[in-house]
């Protein structure tokens, strides 16, 4: 078991969600699991240990994501500045996480500058999956940092972020994975994505009152997406998905559909940005009312 091991409890009570949102102050170490049988025993074990751990329950608090760097480029409520990408600066349980590092280093630093987000402060550094607007914001950060946090990556493409970051200690995420106290990684998704194959992971933060979900693209699907959490947290409640669904070529149909089963998997909340896409905003946010904001940077949601 990676870090420390999460708590799950059965008995916990649910608690209905509010999220408040406020608008920003300006506007290798390679151990990859590439069978699929031993994926679903590595998770079948792993959730057996959060069912039997209390030992990191994480206390309800006012955590917070904030957007620093999002798509499409130009599209800004801010004199904040970005190329495209997606970067979100995470405050959880008196940590702070960097997920994703948008597509050019100097804006992402300037924008972190702009919002008062100390980049010093950052204990972590997690890239959901190597795509350039999610990573070329990745050597300018740890300058600012001093090479501090670690950085954590999908397995299959860790050996690639070694050497084009010499420097970064760089950790390999093979299958779910403790990064802080209450903060996991679920381990890379993988997928054929144009031509070629890509990795993905996303960031969970277990509370009390449920999980929060931070993803960087979704390509397999925000649907899959969601069962794999479950499928790995033992299927505990979702108070939130945050990020990009990848729904900009979607039928308003498939969208719909989407929509609906997010709402039977018990998803309480959504904050939807970069791919997700300006239709399926509108479809989202006419199914869930108001349980669903637009998280474009600048934007920050405590939860």
């Amino acid at each position: 078991m990676d870090q420390a091991e999460t708590p799950y409890d059965e008995t916990r009570i649910d608690i209905e969600i509010n999220i408040t949102w406020r608008y920003g102050k300006r506007g290798v170490r390679m151990s990859t699991m590439n069978s699929t049988l031993w994926h679903r025993v590595w998770c079948a074990v792993f959730a057996g240990l959060i069912v039997c751990s209390s030992a990191w329950a994480i206390n309800p608090s006012t955590d917070s994501i904030t957007a620093v760097y999002d798509h499409p480029q130009g599209k800004s409520k801010t004199e904040l500045s970005a190329k495209g990408g997606l970067s979100t600066f995470v405050k959880f349980n008196g940590n702070a996480i960097l997920f994703d590092t948008g597509g050019e280093a100097c804006p992402l630093v300037q924008n972190l500058e702009e919002l008062g987000l100390d980049a010093t402060l950052i204990d972590a550094i997690v890239l959901s999956h190597n795509h350039w607007n999610h990573v070329y914001g990745l050597p300018g950060v740890l300058s600012a940092t001093a090479m501090k946090p670690k950085v954590y990556v999908p397995a299959p493409a860790a050996e690639g972020f070694l050497q084009q970051n010499p420097r970064a200690d760089v950790v390999a995420v093979s299958k779910p994975t403790g990064i802080l106290p209450g903060a996991w990684l679920v381990g890379p998704m993988q997928l054929d994505f144009r031509g070629g194959k890509i990795a993905e992971q996303v960031l969970v933060l277990d509370r009390k009152d449920g999980l929060v979900v931070i993803v960087g693209c979704s390509h397999r699907g925000i649907v899959s997406v969601v069962e794999q959490v479950k499928e790995v947290f033992g299927h505990r409640k979702i108070k939130l998905v945050a990020g990009g669904f990848h729904l900009r070529a979607v039928s308003k149909k498939e969208i719909k559909e989407i929509s609906l089963r997010l709402q039977q998997m018990g998803v309480k909340s959504l904050a939807l940005s970069h791919c997700t896409g300006d239709p399926a905003l509108k479809i989202f946010r006419e199914e869930w009312g108001d349980r669903v904001v637009s998280l474009d940077f600048g934007d920050t949601i405590d939860f």
